[in-house]
């Protein structure tokens, strides 16, 4: 959540209120946070706001201002130069973007660490082509939610252009999964497996319907998100013990 304050400058400069990103629970991204914290500094004149603004400007050639609405405006020192100026923007724009990178990177461990566990969780076969398929499409629906509704008009051109497969053959593949999966579910319980001897069923109950490769799709989409909600506020709290 983005604290608002008066001004953030790119690197520790002290007595200035600054804005930082922190991760708080229920938020499902990473986000840049600086190496800033917040610090408060009540300018008593337009004189002394100067001196400090000029203080600023002076050791680090660039400063933002934050308004109410949250939106940052970059200042730029220019009197070294028009070259000095696009120097430390280029500078602190490079250091934001291999800071967003990175934290993508992680971002997508995550989501990917949480896929694997709910899908090993109810079992399926992972040498079918329908796994590689139904993997690729959770990740890409829990990176944009939108996707998974209707997921037929939205993710399944994606996942064909990517693995240069069909519609019908994607959902071919994709039921094949699921029938494999519900197949092995009751010949399991034939043998006397209980409920406790896997994490996951996709067995239908008296209240459920047979499941179909959207209701699966859509059921598997609910839980990976709620697992890397999970996972990504454990990493946080890890985090900010180090």
């Amino acid at each position: 959540m983005l604290r608002k304050g008066l001004f953030h400058t790119p690197t520790g400069e002290s007595n200035v209120w600054r804005t930082y990103t922190q991760q708080e629970p229920g938020i499902t991204e990473f986000r840049y946070k600086p190496e800033s914290v917040v610090n408060i500094y009540l300018a008593a004149s337009d004189k002394d706001l100067l001196s400090h603004v000029n203080r600023i400007l002076h050791r680090k050639g660039m400063m933002g201002t934050v308004d109410m609405s949250g939106r940052v405006q970059l200042v730029l020192d220019g009197r070294k130069g028009a070259s000095y100026a696009a120097g430390r923007l280029s500078d602190y724009t490079n250091k934001t973007v291999a800071s967003f990178r990175e934290q993508l990177v992680k971002d997508d461990v995550l989501i990917e660490q949480s896929i694997d566990t709910i899908l090993k969780g109810y079992g399926f076969r992972t040498r079918l082509r329908g796994y590689a398929l139904l993997r690729r499409m959770l990740f890409l629906a829990v990176r944009d939610p939108a996707l998974i509704s209707p997921a037929t008009k939205r993710l399944y051109p994606i996942i064909a252009e990517e693995f240069r497969a069909t519609l019908p053959q994607i959902e071919r593949n994709l039921r094949y999964l699921v029938q494999t999966l519900l197949s092995d579910e009751k010949a399991a319980l034939a043998q006397g497996a209980t409920q406790n001897s896997k994490k996951f069923w996709l067995s239908r109950n008296k209240n459920e319907k047979k499941p179909t490769v959207i209701s699966t799709l859509t059921k598997l989409h609910d839980q990976v998100l709620q697992e890397y909600r999970s996972a990504f506020y454990n990493y946080n709290s890890k985090e900010k013990h180090r």
